[in-house]
């Protein structure tokens, strides 16, 4: 993974909660209802980017928040944001591959692990997140590709973005463009597909004992119709697993 393809996204990552409703309103409802309460608890950002969950954590009560990002250019910005309206959470510049010696009692993720290019550097990315807990029980929640997204061409555009895979059968490690225009900007940046096995190979040679996926949901308050070819051929799954 390289973070330049990141470094100038800040912006548009962060206005994407207020353009595109399925951020808000499944992926963030998705994790919140994973991460439940995290009053109190020591949290990492593991992946932060512009910082918007950093911030979502800090605001929810937990303490201390740390964001942590190999893309300068996304640091800059979540401290600024941070400086603009103060939550109390920090940021740190770093790859997310790199071991934290940390105590933590939760780790988030999203989506980070899809951004390995090679199955080493997946291990590398769910070892950081292991490194960084405090010990058993502590969970790392993450958000991935879904490895069954529907692969006909535009089929999430009308939620704001597009999957486009090499070919309808995916191998490990292949390349898949995510692309989203909105704001007069456009992200397009390159996950990679990792099987379920895969992923869970990697978690459970990190450390983790126990790996459980989850199917995103949609918040009681949203527009479930709108929702409905989303989340029957959803692009992301919630992964927990527990040190």
């Amino acid at each position: 993974m390289t973070t330049s393809q990141f470094d100038e996204l800040a912006y548009l990552y962060e206005r994407s909660f207020d353009v595109w409703p399925y951020r808000r309103d499944v992926e963030q409802h998705s994790v919140l209802t994973a991460l439940g309460d995290v009053t109190g608890l020591a949290a990492l950002d593991l992946g932060c980017g512009a910082g918007s969950y950093t911030r979502l954590l800090a605001e929810r009560g937990a303490r201390p928040v740390v964001g942590i990002d190999g893309a300068a250019g996304m640091i800059e910005h979540a401290w600024r944001r941070e400086a603009e309206d103060p939550t109390g959470a920090s940021f740190v510049l770093q790859d997310a591959s790199e071991p934290i010696a940390g105590a933590f009692d939760v780790v988030l993720a999203v989506h980070l692990l899809p951004y390995a290019d090679t199955y080493d550097a997946l291990a590398a990315m769910c070892a950081s997140a292991r490194s960084a807990l405090a010990g058993p029980g502590k969970r790392f929640v993450t958000v991935t590709i879904n490895p069954g997204f529907a692969r006909e061409p535009g089929y999430y555009l009308r939620y704001g973005f597009d999957l486009i895979a090499p070919s309808a059968e995916l191998s490990d490690g292949d390349p898949i463009r995510l692309r989203s225009e909105f704001l007069g900007g456009t992200i397009d940046v390159t996950p990679h597909h990792w099987s379920r096995a895969s992923q869970e190979q990697a978690l459970l040679g990190a450390g983790f004992r126990q790996v459980t996926w989850w199917d995103p949901v949609c918040s009681p308050t949203a527009d479930v119709v709108h929702f409905g070819d989303y989340l029957r051929r959803p692009p992301t799954l919630v992964v927990t697993a527990t040190a």
